[in-house]
């Protein structure tokens, strides 16, 4: 099963991703301090997010990432702003699709977000049975402290996508918390 031995198998080099890397100077996806990604920064109001060129709406912009025009879905949470009577919407999540699942296309990500990120959160045995058995419908690689994520998804007619999340801090403790409580949930 091919989506078995991409899960099960992490190379250490690409061609693709080395060849990208050499050719731009830069790794595609770094973002020194993990703020946001690009121009989209955490903490950003809706108003502030619909005024950048790359953004035409408040949840919904486009960027070339990768050689391909790729669709960012934003996610703001309630901020209570002093001096405010209701709390402002403030940008937390940015999803990032990156398509569909190919095993080499999941292992380039690994690699290209290897080199920018240190892998904090890495897929266990029990993790990947659960989903090559279908009782869960996403994996997940956590990068610096899952601040940047990896993720396979099952969507609901079966086909699996990849997406990159950039997630703030608050957001990135809640994923740890619950990755720690699935981990000791799966060794009992």
């Amino acid at each position: 099963m091919k989506l078995l031995s991409s899960i099960l198998c992490i190379r250490t080099c690409s061609l693709l991703a080395c060849v990208s890397f050499l050719l731009t100077g830069t790794p595609v996806f770094a973002e020194p301090g993990i703020d946001g990604f690009r121009d989209l920064k955490f903490g950003m109001t809706e108003q502030d997010v619909s005024a950048l060129p790359a953004c035409r709406s408040s949840t919904e912009c486009l960027y070339e990432l990768t050689d391909k025009n790729r669709y960012l879905e934003l996610t703001y949470l309630p901020d209570k702003v002093p001096g405010s009577p209701e709390p402002i919407g403030k940008l937390a999540k940015i999803t990032i699709d990156m398509g569909l699942f190919t095993e080499n296309w999941f292992e380039q990500l690994q690699i290209i977000l290897g080199d920018s990120y240190h892998l904090t959160q890495d897929l266990t045995e029990p993790t990947k049975q659960s989903f090559l058995a279908g009782e869960q419908n996403e994996l997940n690689l956590g990068f610096e402290e899952g601040q940047v994520l990896l993720k396979v998804v099952r969507r609901p007619f079966g086909n699996l996508a990849l997406k990159v999340v950039y997630q703030n801090a608050a957001l990135a403790k809640g994923f740890i918390q619950q990755s720690q409580v699935a981990a000791t949930a799966s060794s009992n």
